[in-house]
């Protein structure tokens, strides 16, 4: 790909690639620049430098080494990340409130629309089959999702469960995650759900999955997302939105579509106790009457 052309993601999947051939130096500030994205965009070269601990002179040269031709070439992707809606919260809110109300509502529908596309777009067939597999092979399947993506992840259990009973929310039951982390066994499966910035709890799911060689199924914003690294599948989701807080419609709409694609791929018996499990919800009185 043409530097030029670079997207954020695509920018941030090159620096980690290339991150272990890089001399100390350049290390230190490519590690700057992952883990600041928001400060290279918004404060000078000399500030990053001194931040950083590295000469202003190790970013150029840095910049030269992943294909820019200069410093604000290779800070472009930066910029246009804070400008496409993955600002800091506090920052978008700001400039949410000096907008024209009655415009935001509108766009925001629009918006949702559009990260629904991209879904689709970004999520092919191959890709939702190998998660189905995984899952399906599963004897248990854990759903890690924390913030406002546990939302998602509640809805994928909920969902599975009405035809599948093997299927619980890490952390749900308000105990000690790790002790369910601990009790992970060879043969489940995690699907761990985020976006930028990550949810801290993902960290020790992640190694706990990868100690009991348990495969992961991440939905997540990007490729490279730290969950995505370690996982045997990747389902892809835009959070944009014109609000001052990502957007995770385009998340939950990925776990409606992977649950039904599930309940599908299972057969008449998993039907059936879909069923049974409606009949068992009516008997208990969970619905108002109509």
């Amino acid at each position: 790909m043409d530097s030029r052309e670079m997207g954020f993601d695509a920018l941030l999947a090159r620096i980690l690639s290339e991150l272990p051939e890089l001399s100390s130096e350049l290390r230190k500030a490519a590690r700057f620049l992952v883990d600041h994205p928001d400060e290279v965009a918004l404060v000078s070269m000399r500030m990053l430098a001194s931040r950083s601990e590295v000469t202003p002179t190790t970013f150029v040269r840095l910049a030269r080494r992943l294909g820019f031709g200069d410093w604000a070439a290779l800070r472009r992707p930066f910029e246009d990340r804070l400008r496409s809606g993955k600002a800091p919260f506090a920052a978008r809110a700001d400039a949410l409130v000096r907008r024209r109300s009655e415009a935001i509502f509108a766009e925001s529908l629009r918006t949702t629309v559009a990260n629904l596309a991209a879904a689709e777009a970004v999520n092919g067939s191959e890709e939702i089959a190998r998660a189905c597999a995984i899952l399906e092979k599963a004897q248990r399947i854990r759903v890690a999702g924390f913030r406002s993506c546990r939302a998602p992840a509640h809805a994928l259990v909920y969902l599975c469960r009405m035809f599948r009973r093997e299927i619980t929310l890490l952390g749900g039951d308000g105990g000690a995650i790790e002790a369910e982390l601990a009790a992970l066994g060879k043969k489940e499966a995690v699907v761990a759900i985020g976006f930028s910035p990550y949810s801290r709890e993902l960290g020790p799911v992640v190694e706990a999955a990868q100690r009991h060689s348990v495969p992961i199924v991440a939905i997540v914003d990007s490729m490279a997302a730290p969950i995505a690294r370690h996982a045997k599948v990747v389902l892809r989701f835009s959070t944009d939105s014109p609000s001052f807080f990502p957007s995770v419609a385009a998340a939950m709409a990925i776990v409606e579509a992977l649950a039904a694609t599930m309940l599908a791929r299972s057969g008449p018996a998993a039907a059936a106790r879909v069923r049974e499990t409606e009949l068992e919800l009516q008997a208990f009185g969970a619905y108002l009457p109509e």
